[in-house]
């Protein structure tokens, strides 16, 4: 597993209130997170997030989903209680997605809108459902999802971490084949390109900085509205 990341705190934003986690030696996990609240206290909600669930995971004796909920599910404590302890932090609060390989598998932990794909066979897929409001409009094919790139309300996220005392953790199990690459990114990337820009990107020849660098370099270029995070995820014969 290697694992390969770019921030950048976009053109509108006054700070980066985006966070990622990247394995230590012998880890097989990663994550990224979207904060959001005044008052800084997006940055303050994602980078707890983080460190709450690495720690989390750190301790596991067996990494499954199930390991991986219980994970998020500490971190969203975590989030939630200085929200209601701290006056400037109330009702803060982040996106999460992260990613686990254990014997054969991807696991999959997601809340909110950023995103998790698998690119396999020169195919990309999205594995991660997004809860927003626009998301759900797509599924009752109201707009396209193209249109749902630039609605007005394309920010609304109807489910995150840590702004409530439970939030409902959608895990997603794969099982892994040669070659898979994950793609992990926050809205900031999202909003701005399209799943086959990303594939595209993915596809050129080049080191997984270099096609970080393009990825980012293509959102900041359509308008970067947003902060952005971007990672790739590069499975190996270890991983399988």
């Amino acid at each position: 597993m290697k694992v390969f990341v770019k921030t950048d705190i976009g053109r509108i934003r006054p700070i980066n209130e985006d966070s990622y986690y990247l394995p230590r030696e012998g880890e097989r996990f990663c994550a990224i997170a979207d904060g959001m609240g005044g008052h800084n206290a997006g940055e303050i909600a994602s980078a707890m997030a983080v460190r709450v669930f690495s720690g989390e995971m750190r301790g596991c004796r067996w990494m499954d989903g199930a390991s991986m909920r219980r994970a998020v599910d500490r971190a969203n404590a975590a989030v939630y209680a200085r929200s209601r302890c701290v006056e400037q932090y109330s009702g803060m609060g982040t996106t999460f997605t992260a990613l686990a390989l254990s014997d054969g598998k991807a696991h999959i932990a997601h809340v909110g809108d950023s995103r998790a794909y698998l690119i396999r066979n020169d195919a990309i897929l999205r594995i991660t459902v997004d809860h927003t409001l626009v998301e759900e409009m797509v599924m009752q094919g109201l707009i396209t999802p193209r249109e749902a790139r630039r609605h007005p309300k394309r920010n609304y996220i109807t489910r995150a971490l840590g702004t409530g005392d439970h939030v409902e953790v959608d895990v997603v199990q794969i099982e892994l084949m040669p070659g898979d690459v994950f793609f992990l990114c926050t809205d900031g990337l999202s909003n701005h390109l399209e799943d086959r820009d990303i594939l595209e990107i993915t596809r050129r020849d080049g080191s997984w900085e270099d096609k970080l660098h393009a990825a980012v370099q293509a959102a900041l270029d359509d308008g970067g509205s947003d902060n952005i995070t971007a990672m790739y995820v590069v499975t190996g014969e270890d991983d399988r």
